[in-house]
């Protein structure tokens, strides 16, 4: 069994369609924002800084995890647009 549910995740509220939209746009912000954060990692290892940006979690863990995460905890929102037609 998966955790969580789908029913955990949409409040019953949502579409499964929508669930998977919003999951896979929230894993492209997350994995967008880990290239960023390794590429400042990179330069500043090239510049001799010491301080490290990512940890050794934030790397071995999925971004549809995360999100998935982050969506239980209502850091991140399904937002859906009732009248798509204006």
């Amino acid at each position: 069994m998966l955790y969580p549910s789908v029913q955990q995740l949409t409040n019953n509220k949502i579409n499964r369609y929508a669930l998977v939209i919003a999951t896979a746009k929230g894993a492209r912000i997350i994995t967008d924002k880990t290239v960023r954060e390794r590429e400042e990692a990179e330069m500043r290892r090239d510049t001799k800084e010491s301080k490290p940006v990512l940890t050794p979690d934030s790397v071995n863990e999925k971004a549809v995890s995360i999100t998935i995460d982050k969506m239980l905890s209502g850091e991140f929102k399904i937002r859906l647009n009732k009248d798509i037609s204006k």
